[in-house]
């Protein structure tokens, strides 16, 4: 018998040498296989619960990797310490719908929730979220919004938990997304932008969970001055409504300074000269878009509106 204990034991030794070579060869069906070995050799190996339950992750197989993440938490110290398993646990208990789950989740891993059932709402600040991330974790599948490859963009969100955020920036008709869309987001951060007053984490979009009823609509607008410009962003404020301007607020980065801090190098300058040609992207109902171009147009001298056009007019506008 103390020799089959030996076996066994060199054995586990032989099985988690395995993982940990074809994990950092990157080879995830590989090292997943593994896994699944271990923790049946030895279920209390809850390290390779969490591994499993990331794998499910990187797939975006939420009903799994929820399962997995929560065998994980067994056994475990109780403490709100921070936890990765049960940041995990969110993330898919989020994506799942599953609210009562996940303030669990994040109060076991030491976050604050309000009391209550229900989403989560608990108005966390302002973060940039990275839609439809490239070179991410997540597998070799590509992230899709029906069914279609999108550009990458990075926009600025309003965190609603730890695991979600509704876009608050119109985003480019190439992103597929639209201003107000609600996002899964991860909890690994993957560069940073700067707020105004202090630089923040950009997180990776996960996954598309609510889908904005607005349409995004662009327009040429002539503003002869900044002041101009803003007025309009304004008053699509005050209505409920957003319109930004594409022509001052959207920027291409390098690889490097997207996934890290932008950098003082050359990524085309900023406009040095006000340009009263102006690409405004506007949210909202065309009736609405309308009305409220008409009347910025005739509230200032010189404004000029072009031609509308609308994007993003597939399943869930109205």
């Amino acid at each position: 018998m103390r020799l089959r204990r030996r076996r066994d034991g060199d054995d586990m030794e032989r099985l988690r040498a395995a993982y940990t070579v074809a994990d950092d060869a990157g080879d995830r069906v590989e090292a997943e296989r593994l896994a699944w070995l271990i923790v049946a050799a030895d279920p209390g190996a809850r390290g390779f619960w969490f591994d499993l339950g990331l794998f499910a992750k990187r797939r975006r197989d939420w009903v799994e990797s929820a399962r997995l993440n929560a065998r994980a938490l067994d056994g475990a110290p109780p403490d709100r310490d921070g936890n990765p398993a049960a940041w995990n646990l969110g993330i898919a208990a989020t994506a799942l719908g599953d609210w009562a789950s996940a303030r669990r989740a994040w109060d076991r891993y030491g976050v604050d929730v309000p009391e209550g059932d229900g989403p989560l709402t608990m108005r966390l600040g302002m973060v940039p979220v990275r839609l439809n991330p490239t070179d991410t974790d997540l597998g070799a599948e590509p992230f899709e919004i029906d069914g279609v490859v999108h550009e990458t963009e990075v926009v600025w969100t309003e965190r609603l938990s730890p695991g979600h955020a509704r876009i608050v920036n119109v985003p480019l008709p190439e992103s597929g997304h639209r201003y107000g869309d609600v996002v899964l987001i991860d909890g690994s951060p993957l560069g940073e932008r700067f707020n105004g007053t202090s630089w923040v984490p950009v997180f990776n979009e996960l996954a598309l969970l609510e889908r904005s009823p607005l349409l995004t609509w662009t327009v040429q607008v002539e503003a002869h001055e900044q002041a101009d410009a803003q007025a309009l962003s304004a008053l699509a404020d005050g209505r409920g409504l957003a319109a930004e301007d594409w022509t001052s607020s959207f920027q291409i980065l390098c690889k490097a300074c997207s996934e890290g801090r932008p950098g003082a190098h050359d990524h085309g300058q900023p406009e040095g000269s006000w340009r009263s040609a102006r690409r405004f992207g506007v949210a909202g109902r065309e009736e609405h878009v309308r009305a409220l171009l008409d009347d910025w147009a005739s509230s200032g001298p010189g404004r000029q509106v072009g031609e509308l056009g609308a994007f993003g007019d597939g399943p869930g506008s109205e």
